[in-house]
């Protein structure tokens, strides 16, 4: 699952149902907003709350909706269902029994990072009904508080062994949140991160089952990684591309991994010709190299470069992998995850 935080308040309602439609459109299935917004007049929250539901009921979307005590004294549960919403995400400020007697109508997410062993073993001395609870993580305005990669690791694991999904948040990489505009992750470091390579670590080492996008949009060209994804295949950017056939093809990291390069499965066993020696330089990493005619019987073997490695008469440079996609090779290194190309002429910043 994947899906997207929208502002109540943020931007015109005209242009969060816009982004609704988009997002929804390509494969987003999941709403969270906040109505823990003390600034604003409830009353003033309840048409884009309402509109928002109305969407998410009409395509069959999650809509979570942040709540705290001070929420209930403008909003009653009947008037969040009547708007649409599915399921409440709690951070603090209820008793373990108001929560287990929430979990007995509605879809209840509580802060991932906080909840313990004795928090759970209290929810089961309430007969609460785990198969309607969560563990959602919160996002980080401000920079350097978010969380830590290796507590948030072994958090997840222990949640998902209880039994519990986990969510979590990513920046995106278009319209940005105010009022610090630094991004909305639950990973300090994925702060300055591409949306997608946040969003593949999560799901790949990090032990998360739903990812949402934390700010107002996303760029046109996460969104072609996200299709792609969707379709079996991680989307890398090629700068300075050279003619070749691996541009056309899907590739995979051989099962015997290397430690310095991804060496494509499939490459060299379809290679049929002769390959001249050219632009035999450097190779930094994410340069794309494909080995040439000097290296015999590894004529045609094509790799992406992890490590910097010196020039080789025998291998030809023929492009490199995209500034802001470098942080996915670790990723495809490891796990074998299938991978393509599109080149910079058809790629968005």
């Amino acid at each position: 699952m994947s899906g997207v935080l929208v502002s109540l308040t943020e931007q015109s309602l005209d242009k969060t149902m816009e982004y609704l439609r988009y997002m929804q459109l390509n494969g987003f299935n999941s709403i969270f907003t906040s109505l823990q917004i003390p600034e604003e007049d409830p009353r003033e929250l309840l048409e884009p709350l309402t509109r928002i539901g109305q969407f998410a009921l009409k395509h069959n979307m999650l809509f979570m909706v942040d709540v705290s005590p001070r929420t209930f004294k403008h909003f009653s549960l009947q008037q969040l269902k009547d708007s649409g919403v599915t399921g409440l995400r709690i951070d603090n400020g209820m008793e373990i029994a108001e929560i287990a007697g929430l979990t007995r109508e509605w879809r209840v997410a509580l802060n991932a990072s906080t909840i313990d062993q004795a928090f759970l073993d209290g929810l089961r001395g309430q007969q609460a009904n785990f198969a309607s609870l969560e563990a959602w993580h919160n996002y980080y305005p401000r920079p350097e508080t978010g969380l830590e990669l290796t507590i948030f690791q072994n958090q997840n694991r222990w949640l998902q062994s209880q039994g519990l999904t986990v969510a979590a948040f990513i920046p995106g990489d278009g319209d940005l949140r105010g009022p610090l505009h630094e991004g909305l992750p639950s990973l300090e470091k994925h702060r300055h991160l591409s949306p997608f390579a946040g969003y593949l670590e999560l799901v790949q080492e990090c032990f998360v089952d739903h990812v949402l996008i934390g700010d107002l949009s996303v760029s046109s060209w996460t969104m072609q990684q996200f299709l792609a994804w969707n379709e079996g295949a991680v989307l890398l950017g090629v700068e300075d591309q050279r003619p070749s056939h691996v541009w056309e093809a899907v590739h995979r990291n051989r099962p015997d991994i290397a430690r310095d390069v991804i060496r494509s499965e499939e490459a060299r066993h379809h290679f049929r010709g002769s390959m001249l020696p050219e632009h035999t330089v450097e190779r930094p990493a994410g340069a794309l190299t494909i080995d040439n005619d000097k290296y015999l019987r590894y004529r045609g073997e094509f790799q992406i470069v992890l490590h910097p490695l010196p020039a080789d008469e025998r291998v030809n440079v023929i492009g490199y992998v995209a500034r802001r996609d470098i942080p996915l090779l670790p990723l495809l290194h490891k796990h074998r995850l299938p991978f393509r190309f599109l080149a910079t002429a058809s790629y968005c910043e």
